[in-house]
């Protein structure tokens, strides 16, 4: 089992700050519309799926998108709880469902594309006679 790296711990834990950070922003800026177009919704999902590939390509590994993508989804359900006060942040409108749902699969999808270089042995060459 490989050995843990001090920068690498820290690398994840910004990771994890940077998702919190979007699905934060995200969750204020998804219900604003202009000329009738999600044009808050549009920004919010291009935020979080930029901030998840970057942690990836960071560490060079899925984990620190996975690490980011789990800052964004625990702040984005925070954000949709209702308080006591009986207010919240991501509503159960249309708007507020798209983010829930299109914010997680597309989190989703940007943790399961690769990282950073691929592994793969180089390939054999075949040298031709002289």
């Amino acid at each position: 089992m490989p050995t843990t790296r001090p920068g690498l711990l820290l690398l994840h834990a910004l990771a994890l700050a940077g998702g919190a950070v979007a699905g934060m922003l995200g969750s204020f800026v998804h219900p604003l519309a202009v000329a009738g177009l999600p044009a808050g919704l549009l920004l919010a999902l291009a935020l979080s799926v930029t901030v998840v590939r970057c942690a990836g390509l960071l560490v060079v590994s899925r984990s620190g998108a996975a690490a980011a993508g789990v800052g964004w989804l625990v702040m984005v359900l925070l954000l949709a709880a209702p308080r006591p006060e009986g207010d919240l942040v991501v509503a159960g409108n249309s708007a507020g469902y798209a983010w829930l749902v299109a914010g997680t699969l597309i989190v989703g999808l940007a943790i399961g594309l690769p990282h950073g270089r691929s592994r793969r042995a180089p390939s054999a060459r075949v040298e031709v006679g002289r």
